[in-house]
């Protein structure tokens, strides 16, 4: 009987698995571009409530962005401004993985993060204007197990998309709860 059990369990494991990439429609050379922009763009950043109370906090994030696609540029164009937020755009397809991390606050002590379940994904932000290329902006939130005024180290991380296309970077912390979130 646990066998069956186990069988069933894998089987049902399988066709969620097959079913959460079944619409997954990006080339391995789309996959491969997107992982290059947001790596490229990848910044560790204040939330912006510490941004406005410059207080002690435990949350910080990753922030980056990539180029809208061709047909959402044409959609944010015919629509004057606005795009609608599906559940298939490249970006929601993405994972990463927190290969290793140093982070130290101003009291020399070495923080670590807080599991608290989140979501292995990226959280999608507000479209930006950079350098007159429209922009869908990208984040990771994470917790820390203590406060911090500064926090400097580095967190080397995978992103990885449904075809097996991985690309891992290393990116630099060095950042203060008296910093602005801007580009």
């Amino acid at each position: 009987m646990k066998i069956k059990n186990y069988l069933l369990q894998i089987a049902i494991l399988s066709m969620i698995t097959s079913c959460v990439n079944s619409n997954y429609r990006y080339s391995d050379l789309e996959s491969t571009e997107f992982l290059n922009q947001i790596t490229k763009h990848a910044k560790a950043s204040i939330t912006d409530i510490t941004e406005v109370k410059k207080q002690p906090t435990d949350l910080f994030g990753i922030i980056t962005r990539y180029p809208l696609p061709k047909n959402k540029l044409e959609e944010y164009h015919k629509n004057h401004g606005t795009i609608v937020n599906t559940d298939d755009d490249i970006s929601d397809f993405a994972t990463y993985t927190l290969k290793s991390y140093e982070l130290i606050n101003e009291h020399n002590e070495k923080l670590n993060f807080v599991d608290d379940g989140r979501a292995i994904y990226l959280e999608e932000y507000g479209l930006w204007e950079y350098d007159k290329i429209l922009y869908q902006n990208l984040g990771i939130s994470f917790k820390l197990n203590g406060k911090f005024s500064t926090l400097r180290g580095y967190i080397n991380m995978e992103f990885e998309m449904p075809h097996g296309e991985k690309k891992e970077i290393r990116i630099p912390v060095n950042i203060s709860i008296n910093d602005r979130i801007s580009e």
